[in-house]
């Protein structure tokens, strides 16, 4: 077995550390883990082997911001997260400590709750994506409607679920949009 860190280069002066793996009979140019065939090849560039091995290995501890000023709901969807194979789970009550932590954690995922004090759901939103454009982030809220569901689409969220809905949604929804259904 081979013990591969992968880290990417965001910025200059600014790497994030994505994962370290146990790869089995992998190494670049040489055969694809799992092929049926002895013979299979491939030239493996770092970002398809990310996605070849990173998305399907059980070992990875993928990471959550959960942003809510409401510490009952942040309870609830950090154990059903868990259960649902995301083992980091980070909270933030506001923006500023969502923004900060966001700098900390490089988080898989954000979950944003709409109805916020000061900030609301869509101005951090706006924030994350500008720091972390491809940060997947779903927003929860508890007056669902149309008319939020398409402002917070607009936007570039990645999906809107109510609060009041099975929150077993939201996570299949988190483990497919990580790779991980």
């Amino acid at each position: 077995m081979s013990i591969l860190s992968l880290v990417v280069l965001l910025r200059p002066g600014e790497a994030r550390h994505l994962a370290t793996l146990g790869i089995h009979g992998c190494s670049f140019g040489g055969s694809l883990p799992g092929s049926s065939h002895s013979s299979a090849q491939k030239q493996f560039t770092i970002g398809e082997l990310l996605l070849t091995d990173c998305s399907k290995t059980d070992g990875i501890m993928l990471a959550v911001l959960i942003v809510s000023d409401d510490r009952a709901f942040q309870t609830i969807l950090r154990t059903v997260l868990q259960s649902g194979g995301f083992g980091n789970c980070t909270e933030a009550v506001n923006a500023s400590e969502a923004v900060e932590k966001l700098k900390q954690l490089s988080p898989n995922l954000a979950v944003v709750d709409f109805s916020m004090p000061e900030t609301n759901g869509l101005q951090l939103a706006q924030q994350l994506k500008a720091q972390e454009p491809a940060l997947p982030i779903f927003m929860v809220t508890a007056d669902y409607d149309v008319d939020i569901e398409r402002k917070v689409l607009a936007l570039g969220i990645t999906a809107v679920f109510s609060k009041l809905d099975d929150v077993t949604t939201l996570v299949a929804n988190a483990r497919a949009v990580c790779g991980l259904a």
